[in-house]
């Protein structure tokens, strides 16, 4: 479960929100729409319904039939009809979180994604936090490629390059963490901000 639910900065996000959504039972169609109101959404090529079918598979989300009258269809009562009837029955679906999904929330929570990327490597923090005060308006690459510029760059940590980290992927760790998201620009999030305020700029 844990590697599906965190690909990337957007999809982790996404997930996040729709799980916390569900924790208490929705409509297939409620979650669809709302899903499509989050700016990390805009900027995936998965489906809503993709995305949703990803929180099924790996358990986090369970997905219930629905009869006409909204009721649930037990899953062993669909293996005892024929393709057809099972197609009559079933009008809707729904979702809600499961046990599983709901420990995974926590896990995914922004502050503790953060706090592990400024633990992971403590000589980028200071480049971490200026990124992330820069970035209070939407901001360009070019942008904060210009800000770097002239900071004393981090090597990567691949002990095949002796290589310096670009910008790029300041911003990818700042997004994947949760920090940072694109929307018409490099944009600090909410917890982000909350996370700059507890730990200050340089």
């Amino acid at each position: 479960m844990k590697s599906a639910l965190h690909r990337r900065g957007s999809f982790t996000e996404i997930m996040r929100k729709a799980l916390g959504f569900c924790t208490q039972q929705r409509s297939f169609s409620e979650v669809e729409a709302e899903i499509a109101t989050y700016p990390e959404f805009r900027y995936v090529e998965y489906s809503q319904a993709a995305i949703l079918d990803i929180l099924v598979q790996v358990g986090a989300l369970e997905k219930r039939n629905l009869d006409k009258s909204g009721g649930i269809v037990p899953v062993a009562r669909l293996r005892a009809l024929s393709e057809d009837d099972r197609d009559d029955l079933v009008v809707a679906y729904a979702l809600e979180t499961t046990e599983a999904g709901k420990a995974a929330i926590a896990d995914m929570e922004p502050v503790e994604r953060l706090q592990a990327l400024f633990a992971e490597a403590p000589e980028r923090n200071e480049t971490y936090l200026r990124v992330m005060e820069f970035c209070r308006i939407p901001r360009t690459f070019d942008d904060v490629s210009a800000l770097l510029k002239d900071a004393a760059s981090a090597k990567s940590r691949n002990p095949y390059t002796d290589l310096p980290l670009y910008p790029s992927a300041y911003l990818g760790h700042l997004e994947g963490a949760g920090g940072l998201l694109w929307d018409e620009g490099w944009i600090l999030t909410e917890d982000g901000a909350a996370f700059l305020e507890a730990h200050g700029c340089c």
